[in-house]
């Protein structure tokens, strides 16, 4: 079988504010001809692996929607879906976001000979995880937990999967060797409020 990538979607709500995050996910024990039995894996393996360490780094005022995966390598895909009632899973840090704009990013770093690396815009960071612009220890921890599982492989319906970074542009599938946090928090344009919106 060849290894393939799906694109993993996580999305949820911030204080009412709209959040995805897309993560790319690699795996050689799929069927080709079977894309919904591969999503519904990632989409469970997420569930049972990663769901409490993605909303160990969140605060109490984000909440998991849905996750969605599509094969993105090679397609027609179809798209599988797992929802969460609003509010049902929630961000486990204590405080409530620092802002709706400014938000870490981690960089995902290939291997070596790679040229394209990734980045993900975290959905928030907890105000009591923000200090001076500089990370606590006790959110890196958290977040670190979640690259360590997602890199080590998560499993569900026979179907082993791994983060990866994929290039759209290259279509290309790379390994990750390590991930890095942004000096200080960013700040991701459409993410900016509508003119007029309260």
């Amino acid at each position: 079988m060849a290894n393939r990538c799906y694109q993993l979607s996580v999305e949820g709500v911030l204080s009412a504010s709209y959040r995805a995050n897309v993560l790319h996910f690699q795996s050689a024990g799929t069927v080709d001809t079977d894309t919904v039995a591969a999503g519904e894996s990632l989409c469970n393996a997420f569930d049972a692996s990663l769901k409490a360490l993605w909303l160990a780094t969140l605060p109490s005022s984000y909440s998991l929607v849905t996750v969605q995966a599509r094969r993105v390598d090679l397609k027609p895909s179809a798209t599988a879906y797992k929802t969460y009632g609003v509010g049902s899973e929630i961000g486990t840090r204590a405080s409530n976001a620092c802002g709706q704009q400014t938000c870490p990013s981690i960089f995902l770093i290939p291997t070596m000979g790679v040229k394209s690396g990734g980045r993900i815009f975290w959905p928030a960071i907890p105000d009591g995880d923000l200090v001076t612009s500089s990370y606590s220890a006790g959110w890196m921890t958290a977040v670190n937990a979640f690259f360590t599982a997602a890199l080590a492989g998560i499993s569900s319906g026979g179907i082993t999967w791994t983060l990866a970074v994929y290039s759209r542009k290259l279509n290309l599938i790379s390994n990750i060797a390590s991930h890095t946090f942004s000096p200080v928090v960013g700040f991701q344009g459409r993410r900016r409020k509508p003119a007029g919106a309260v």
